[in-house]
């Protein structure tokens, strides 16, 4: 099994002890429970983060509207390739191959 499309928004800099939705704390808080649940089960081959960079969506339909910055702030790393608290959590997973 492949798991696909998963993540957590984090916008770059926003910051919060509590780990309040959008913060890097909590991006980084979910992605690291799905990487170890994931990562523990020898039926799960292989993973697909959403995303690897923050990115502008698309101005069609209602959508952007519901999107801070009309971007997706879902990737480990900012649009100008900035890591995010997120990355460093998915770098130590897999730097590490033996788990």
């Amino acid at each position: 099994m492949i798991m696909s499309e998963f993540g957590g928004d984090g916008f770059y800099g926003f910051r919060s002890p509590a780990a309040v939705k959008g913060s890097e704390e909590r991006q980084a808080q979910i992605l690291d429970s799905n990487l170890q649940a994931y990562r523990s089960r020898d039926f799960v081959s292989g993973m697909f983060i959403w995303q690897f960079c923050d990115c502008r969506v698309t101005e069609e339909g209602p959508w952007p509207l519901w999107r801070a910055q009309t971007k997706n702030s879902k990737g480990i790393v900012d649009e100008y390739r900035r890591p995010k608290l997120a990355y460093e959590v998915v770098r130590k997973h897999f730097k590490d191959r033996s788990r």
